[in-house]
């Protein structure tokens, strides 16, 4: 049997790419309305929302096509793709993004690593 010890070798990057991996791997319900009014309701790895939206629920074409969220309850405008995927990332996966230094959440990686290298209260010298 190994004894146990901590790891305290993990840099503010590791426990990023931790949460980046936990909401890749992580399976979320797919609550997108069909058009005959019922949800889609399949278990979806993060990773594969997108590809899960292309195939089943024809959210296709180029990055700037418009789309419309049809997830359960949302009453948002239309979107083009990619701002329709970081949409149900942000609002309906719940993907948050905590600075490493002091907590605060964040729906966006890049707003996370802007505030943790700029205004973080806790930020590291």
């Amino acid at each position: 049997m190994y004894p146990t010890q901590h790891n305290n070798r993990w840099s503010p990057e590791d426990e990023v790419s931790l949460i980046e991996n936990a909401h890749l791997e992580k399976y979320n319900t797919c609550l997108w309305i069909f058009p005959n009014g019922m949800p889609c309701n399949e278990n979806v790895k993060g990773r594969d929302f997108s590809g899960h939206l292309r195939d089943r629920h024809g959210v296709v074409g180029t990055p700037s096509s418009q789309h419309r969220c049809c997830w359960r309850g949302c009453q948002e405008r239309e979107f083009n793709r990619d701002c329709l995927i970081r949409h149900l990332r942000e609002q309906h996966l719940f993907w948050r993004w905590p600075c490493p230094t002091c907590d605060q959440d964040f729906t966006r990686k890049n707003t996370m690593f802007e505030h943790r290298d700029k205004n973080c209260p806790r930020k590291m010298v």
